[in-house]
């Protein structure tokens, strides 16, 4: 399976006086409009996953929601606890191998640092961050049957909006 793993795009600064729960803070027009032009990126790699999983908090979902009107084969689309910020890393990837093992392609949506934190545990067994995405990036993991990963590779926003 190809496991993509997508930061959300760029969104409000906090603020606790105008985003007092800052699960709601949305993203930029920047960030809705780079977060397009990127998924023009991620057509023209052919990227085709058969599900996207985001974290339910706003700006995640509406990166999500963006990506996948905007993708050439829209996937289905749910929403998961086990990308909100503070959960375990290795609860994506159980929930992945306990219901979606058969598919073809999974991203998973989400934030800082724990995205970086999930790569790690895939690949190594160990949370601790090997990488740091930026808001927009994207990466690809390989994962096989046996539940080992391989990074294939890792794209900047910069990257993805010149493929597009």
């Amino acid at each position: 399976m190809n496991l993509y793993i997508l930061r959300h795009g760029l969104a409000a600064e906090r603020d606790s006086a105008k985003y007092p729960d800052d699960r709601l803070r949305p993203l930029t027009r920047k960030g809705i409009a780079k977060m397009r032009r990127e998924a023009a990126g991620m057509n023209a790699l052919n990227i085709r996953p058969d599900l996207i999983i985001t974290s339910p908090l706003l700006r995640a979902v509406q990166t999500a929601d963006i990506v996948r009107s905007e993708l050439a084969a829209p996937p289905q689309l749910k929403q998961s606890h086990a990308l909100t910020p503070s959960a375990d890393p290795a609860l994506l990837l159980q929930e992945i191998a306990a219901s979606h093992s058969t598919l073809a392609g999974v991203m998973a949506v989400g934030h800082e640092p724990h995205l970086s934190s999930l790569v790690s545990a895939a690949l190594t067994g160990r949370p601790a961050a090997l990488i740091r995405l930026k808001k927009g990036a994207l990466c690809n993991l390989k994962i096989y049957p046996s539940g080992r990963a391989r990074l294939l590779w890792a794209l900047t926003p910069a990257q993805l909006t010149a493929l597009g």
